[in-house]
């Protein structure tokens, strides 16, 4: 069987090779994209496709229903999620499996013997109907968090926030004003419930506001640093992540 994997996250990417091998080490990896962008040039060269896909839904300049629906490619798919539970019923109801992220061997395995019961008898689903079901309207990003403030609580509007870093095991919210505010939500959540052409996930745990770039410089292993405001914090750009950083701010 081969198996095409679409994880935008390399350490993720390397974990779901691994989980595969441990369960038939026949199964063969047909290749890895880690963006919209890469996925369609992938396919556009290939004669033979693959017999299962394992995608990720939210990639860093979209998601994995953007790449199916330019592709077009009829293949069944074990999705992978952090996030949106409305999501996962839609996933049952037609039939198509999902992996939760942590990802584990137990859950892929059982994702695993699923498809290989029901592969014959798979039914083709439209893709595009489980996208709408999971973003309506297009529209739904976060537009504000609920923080608290000692023995209060305050609201935090998204255009205030220019930044979200995880650190020990918190994440917080950094706002344009200097101040920084815990939030429940951890940094694979985030990415899915805001706006991606005003927020970019730059290294597993960094989340920045487009608008709080001060300055961007070249650094070494081909790698960028951003300076952020408004208090100069500088943070790395991952070395995967370059190439599409530099595309989301062209577009």
């Amino acid at each position: 069987m081969k198996i095409l994997i679409i994880e935008d996250e390399i350490r993720t990417a390397e974990l779901i090779k691994r989980l595969i091998r441990q369960y038939d080490n026949s199964y063969s990896i047909a290749g890895i994209v880690d963006s919209v962008k890469k996925g369609i040039h992938w396919f556009s060269g290939k004669t033979e496709l693959p017999d299962l896909i394992l995608a990720d839904i939210q990639l860093s300049d979209g998601t994995s229903f953007d790449l199916f629906d330019q592709v077009n490619a009829d293949i069944p798919v074990i999705f992978i999620t952090a996030y949106n539970d409305y999501a996962l019923e839609a996933f049952r109801l037609n039939s198509i499996d999902y992996l939760l992220k942590p990802l584990n061997f137990p859950d892929l395995r059982k994702a695993f013997d699923k498809f290989i019961k029901t592969r014959e008898a798979w039914l083709k689903i439209n893709l595009g109907d489980i996208r709408k079901m999971m973003t309506p309207d297009q529209v739904n990003y976060k537009q504000r968090f609920l923080v608290k403030a000692g023995k209060t609580y305050k609201t935090v509007l998204i255009d205030e926030i220019a930044s979200f870093r995880a650190e020990e095991g918190l994440v917080f919210a950094c706002s344009k004003n200097g101040g920084r505010s815990i939030i429940e939500n951890n940094i694979s959540e985030l990415v899915i419930m805001l706006d991606p052409s005003k927020f970019y996930k730059i290294n597993r745990n960094t989340i920045i506001n487009i608008d709080a770039i001060d300055k961007i410089s070249e650094y070494f292993n081909r790698r960028l640093i951003i300076r952020l405001l408004p208090d100069k914090q500088e943070e790395i750009v991952s070395r995967e992540r370059v190439h599409d950083f530099k595309e989301w701010l062209n577009r």
